[in-house]
């Protein structure tokens, strides 16, 4: 796909399958992180809630702990969510990086 291969990102990504739950004001689902970046991540949901550009989502799992973010995108089952930076957030990805990885 040429548009995939095309896009300057700002950080890289790492496919995951970790499993955790989205919540944000119209509802809470559990779901999949799809993929994992520094800045952000891609969540397929697994009903929707609802989650439109803008809202405030928080994201809970085993291997991530507890991140906030808001989201960026959503087509379909999945979302983008850009995280909410902090020594907290990166301390918690830089943790899945080294022991879940």
């Amino acid at each position: 796909m040429v548009y995939k291969d095309s896009v300057q990102r700002a950080s890289s990504r790492e496919e995951t399958k970790i499993t955790g739950t989205v919540t944000c004001k119209t509802g809470s689902t559990n779901g999949i992180v799809v993929d994992l970046s520094d800045e952000g991540i891609c969540f397929r949901l697994l009903f929707d809630i609802g989650a439109r550009t803008g809202q405030e989502v928080t994201i809970r799992s085993e291997e991530l702990g507890f991140l906030s973010g808001m989201v960026r995108w959503a087509r379909g089952d999945r979302i983008g969510i850009k995280l909410n930076l902090s020594s907290n957030t990166a301390a918690q990805i830089s943790s899945y990086y080294k022991f879940f990885r």
